[in-house]
């Protein structure tokens, strides 16, 4: 049910819990996908190869705290590191390294992150399903118009308006 405590505001049951699930999900699962999709890389004799083990990431305790973000225009975010290696194809020696990969802003309590000193929330995007979609209204004169929207199953949009 939607519905606000005055007239012209709403507000969407769980939000909250949706933004949580949603940035757990991404944490637990989604790093991992992302990075899993970093190719291994050979040198041009292909003799060695650098790869990452995505499993072993490691999110590291933010350096600053939250409240410190909002008063220094920071960004409130942990460290990312994942071990690396260099394999050599000929005798299969290994050396692994932790290498820094990047910055991953936090959730806080709120469900809102901090970046650049400013709370900024996550809005997810409804999508409508490829097709036509049709629209009557009424023009300030009182006079139908209508408009057509096809969108290809790719995303690409084309409104054709009468």
């Amino acid at each position: 049910m939607l519905g606000g405590g005055k007239e012209g505001t709403s507000t969407i049951p769980g939000f909250n819990q949706i933004q949580f699930e949603g940035f757990y999900r991404f944490i637990d699962q989604g790093l991992i996908e992302e990075l899993s999709q970093f190719p291994k890389i050979e040198d041009i004799d292909h003799e060695i190869e650098f790869q990452l083990f995505v499993e072993t990431y490691q999110l590291v305790e933010p350096l600053i705290k939250e409240r410190d973000a909002v008063y220094e225009l920071l960004t409130y975010s942990s460290e990312l590191y994942v071990s690396a290696g260099l394999i050599w194809k000929t005798n299969r020696n290994m050396q692994e390294q932790r290498i820094f990969i990047g910055n991953v802003p936090l959730m806080n309590s709120l469900g809102t992150s901090i970046v650049n000193g400013i709370y900024r929330v996550v809005i997810n995007q409804i999508l409508q399903s490829p097709g036509i979609y049709y629209q009557s209204e009424l023009d300030h004169n009182g006079i139908s118009v209508y408009t057509g929207t096809i969108i290809s199953d790719w995303g690409g949009q084309a409104r054709i308006r009468d």
